[in-house]
């Protein structure tokens, strides 16, 4: 055989593995994506259920190779109707230019960042706008008001989710374990036909 035709092997074999393992990282993402929506469900109920917020990630063998954590949402202001959001604050602070007109009227970015972060504080889609004071006279001119912000509201901004935290030597140990055909069960969806895996 010419090192060409070793060349034109070679550049087979290549292929073969090319092809095999873009099969195989479409698979596992698909796996991935279902197996951690199903997680997800799993830990939400048990959290609920028995105030279970994490669980040991075991191998047949009886070997505890990570743990899977839960992690909480955020809950915070999301402006829902920006027009309102706006009209509000170009009405209640109308010395200020914190608003800009286009075709819309909208909150500058870093004024709508701190309004937001105040009604986090609060927890409330609300504002304090603090009493305004002679500085001559020091007179009280304007009482401190305490408003609630149209086109706001507090929502989670940010689902819950899980996370895998690996135990020492667990990543090699799971390589093991899916090598000598231990995880068959749990990953035979990578390996099944096209109608098994839509099953």
């Amino acid at each position: 055989m010419t090192a060409a035709e070793q060349n034109v092997e070679s550049l087979r074999d290549l292929a073969v593995e090319a092809a095999a393992l873009k099969l195989l990282a479409e698979r596992v993402a698909t796996s991935r994506k279902d197996v951690q929506a199903r997680t997800q469900r799993a830990l939400d109920a048990a959290a609920e259920r028995d105030g279970v917020e994490r669980v040991a990630a075991t191998l047949p063998g009886g070997e505890t190779v990570a743990t899977i954590s839960l992690r909480k949402g955020e809950t915070g202001p999301v402006v829902v109707d920006e027009d309102a959001f706006a009209r509000w604050v170009r009405t209640t602070f109308p010395d200020e230019q914190w608003t800009e007109t286009a075709i819309v009227r909208r909150v500058r970015p870093w004024k709508a960042v701190e309004l937001l972060a105040e009604m986090a504080a609060a927890g409330a889609a609300r504002v304090v706008v603090a009493e305004q004071v002679d500085e001559t006279t020091g007179e009280v001119v304007v009482e401190a008001v305490v408003h609630d912000v149209p086109g706001v509201v507090i929502k989670p901004t940010r689902a819950r989710t899980h996370a895998v935290t690996w135990r020492k030597g667990g990543k090699d140990a799971t390589a093991e374990a899916w090598r000598t055909g231990a995880l068959a069960g749990q990953l035979a969806a990578l390996t099944a036909g096209e109608e098994e895996a839509a099953a």
